[in-house]
């Protein structure tokens, strides 16, 4: 049985089974944090949805576009690696 705190993604997808769901439910009655957390998450997920759709971001860029016409934001690199050879 998880600890029902972990559940709040889940439960805002919905991605829970009917008894995990109830579990939820019955918790979250009582429990303002994961509440708060369910409509952060669900709305996120909303948001993320939407952006899908549409095909825009928040800034309002769209996938799809020839390199030419997409900002030409700097590119970053993770940081080397301890040993590795450095990049050219």
């Amino acid at each position: 049985m998880a600890d029902l705190h972990t559940l709040t993604g889940a439960y805002a997808l919905p991605a829970l089974d009917e008894e995990e769901r109830g579990r939820f439910d019955r918790h979250a009655a009582d429990c303002e944090s994961c509440r708060r957390e369910v409509r952060e998450l669900a709305a996120a997920a909303a948001r993320l949805g939407l952006a899908a759709a549409t095909g825009r971001s928040r800034r309002g860029t769209r996938r799809g576009r020839p390199s030419s016409e997409r900002p030409n934001w700097p590119r970053c690199r993770p940081p080397p690696t301890r040993g590795a050879a450095p990049r050219h």
